[in-house]
C-alpha cells in the first residue's frame, strides 16, 4: 500500500511537469539564432531560451498562467511597459519563456536564442558585415539579412 501511495504521489508531480515541457503539438518548428546583431521578433506559442551580449529584451505575456512567465537574469535595468509587457536590458542578459503565448523582441548584439513552437518570426540585421546567422527546423544556417525578413514558423517552414 505504501509503495502504491508513493508511486501515485510521484506521478502527480511528474505529469504536470511533463505537460509543461511539451506544451504544443507535432507541428512545432524550431528556430536557432547564433551571434545575431540587430532585432529578432517572435510572436508565437511554445518556448524560447536566449541570451545577448548587449541590448534589451521586451517580453509580452498576455495570458497569465499559460506558461512559466518571463524569467530574466543578469539584467542591469528593467521597465514595466504595461501589466503584461516588460523590457529588460544590459550586458550578458539571459531570458526564457516556456509555454504559452508570447511576443518577444530582442535588440542588440551577440544574440543567441532557440525557439520551439509555432508563430511568426522577424529577423532584421543591423547592416554590418556579419549580423550573425539563423537556422529553421534544423536546416543549414543562413546569414541574418540586413533588411526585415518575416516568415511563419511551423514544422513545415522551409
Amino acid at each position: 500500500m505504501r509503495r502504491l501511495l508513493t508511486f501515485a504521489m510521484l506521478a502527480g508531480l511528474v505529469l504536470p511537469a511533463t505537460s509543461l515541457a511539451h506544451p504544443s503539438g507535432i507541428n512545432d518548428g524550431t528556430l536557432s539564432v547564433q551571434d545575431g546583431v540587430g532585432k529578432i521578433i517572435i510572436a508565437g506559442r511554445g518556448g524560447v531560451i536566449g541570451s545577448f551580449a548587449k541590448g534589451s529584451v521586451t517580453i509580452s505575456d498576455p495570458v497569465d498562467g499559460d506558461g512559466t512567465g518571463p524569467i530574466v537574469t543578469g539584467d542591469e535595468w528593467s521597465k514595466d511597459r504595461s501589466d503584461t509587457v516588460t523590457t529588460w536590458g544590459g550586458t550578458r542578459v539571459r531570458f526564457r519563456m516556456i509555454g504559452g503565448t508570447f511576443r518577444i523582441i530582442v535588440k542588440g548584439r551577440g544574440i543567441n536564442l532557440s525557439f520551439v513552437g509555432k508563430g511568426n518570426v522577424t529577423v532584421t540585421g543591423a547592416g554590418t558585415l556579419d549580423d550573425g546567422s539563423y537556422s529553421v527546423n534544423g536546416g543549414d544556417y543562413s546569414p541574418i539579412p540586413g533588411f526585415q525578413f518575416v516568415f511563419p514558423l511551423s514544422a513545415t517552414s522551409p
